[in-house]
């Protein structure tokens, strides 16, 4: 394995740059990437320019020696440009494993003299790069960074996301679960998502939560630190049909909500970072699908089923705005549908896994 990629100008022991400084589920979707370039080279020290908030989902993993978060201010303008090109110049890498897809990205490193600069042709950066794939839209985000690897000649190991969670946060989980739960099958839901055109309507989080609980499964909502609304949406769908009120849990950090996920027996969400979480530590998922293309963000395996509206023309577009008078890819995915999905997860249980 060495051999091939030392080829192809990496020595036996390299100093590797990877830039991902997307958010959460873009960085989990690049560990695949990180576990293979360290079982090629276990010598090989990795510094990984991210992003603050996405940070901590590579706290713990062996595949990388240290990190570089790095607020999208401190990177933006002349300034920031020219100031971490210097940065890396000062570090002398041996390759830079530009994940990101941005111009900047990819500019930034050839600014630098990284002499190895490997990644997607995309967004009129290929001239910057010493090697580079063509970027195919329609694949899983996994095997485009795999793809990069194998400019260098490594070959991957598995498309399995990881997420390396600690006995303090898995002992934090159990308490922000709480009692009562013994012997129940456990479904998270968590109705929260960065943008709203990718928010399935949280009402129907409430009704799915209500008809699982009905069918003798335990409904756990989870809300981030900015979801309260839907938190109070949630509980006030339950409220108005009567029903007490539902498990809601706040967990502290983006790694508890990866120790609750750990602990339940499925999980629905909507295309977004804890989609990506649920999956790498794990856990089976039923995953809403709006705008975005299924294919290239959708975990393998037959552990995470995709629920999406297949009669809706208009998807995917895979835009941040809906251009519809209504929001008719989420609008399309039925209750019945979603409580089916989650259903048959249960009942085939923690069976299959990660192609």
């Amino acid at each position: 394995m060495g051999r091939s990629a030392r080829g192809r100008g990496l020595p036996s022991a390299p100093n590797v740059l990877a830039v991902e400084t997307g958010l959460i589920g873009e960085l989990l979707v690049v560990t695949p990437a990180l576990r293979a370039l360290r079982k090629a080279y276990p010598e090989a020290r990795v510094t990984a320019l991210v992003s603050p908030g996405s940070a901590p989902v590579l706290v713990g993993n062996p595949a990388v020696n240290r990190m570089l978060p790095i607020a999208k201010e401190r990177r933006a303008g002349a300034v920031g440009l020219f100031g971490l090109a210097a940065w890396f110049r000062s570090q002398h890498f041996d390759a830079a494993l530009v994940f990101h897809t941005s111009f900047r990205s990819a500019l930034t490193s050839a600014l630098a003299r990284v002499p190895v600069r490997a990644g997607l042709s995309s967004e009129g950066r290929g001239f910057l790069l010493t090697h580079k794939a063509r970027r195919d839209r329609g694949a899983y985000e996994v095997d485009e960074h795999l793809k990069v690897l194998g400019l260098l000649g490594v070959p991957g190991d598995g498309r399995a996301l990881e997420l390396r969670l600690l006995a303090e946060e898995r002992e934090e989980a159990a308490r922000v679960l709480g009692d009562g739960t013994e012997g129940r099958r456990l479904v998270g839901l968590h109705p929260g998502a960065g943008r709203e055109i990718r928010r399935w309507p949280v009402e129907r989080f409430a009704e799915l939560g209500a008809r699982l609980r009905e069918s003798g499964a335990e409904p756990v909502f989870a809300f981030g630190p900015r979801e309260d609304a839907l938190a109070e949406a949630v509980h006030a769908w339950w409220r108005a049909h009567g029903l007490p009120e539902p498990r809601a849990v706040r967990p502290r950090t983006l790694r508890v909500l990866g120790a609750l996920f750990e602990r339940m027996d499925a999980v629905v969400t909507n295309n977004t970072g804890p989609m990506h979480v649920a999956a790498a530590v794990g856990t089976p998922g039923v995953f809403i699908h709006g705008p975005t293309p299924v294919a290239r963000w959708q975990p393998p395996g037959d552990r995470w089923a995709a629920v999406f509206a297949d009669d809706v023309p208009c998807r995917p577009c895979d835009s941040p705005r809906c251009r519809m008078d209504r929001l008719l890819c989420m609008e399309g995915v039925t209750v019945d549908r979603l409580q089916a999905t989650v259903e048959g997860i249960l009942g085939a249980g923690r069976a299959g896994g990660p192609a």
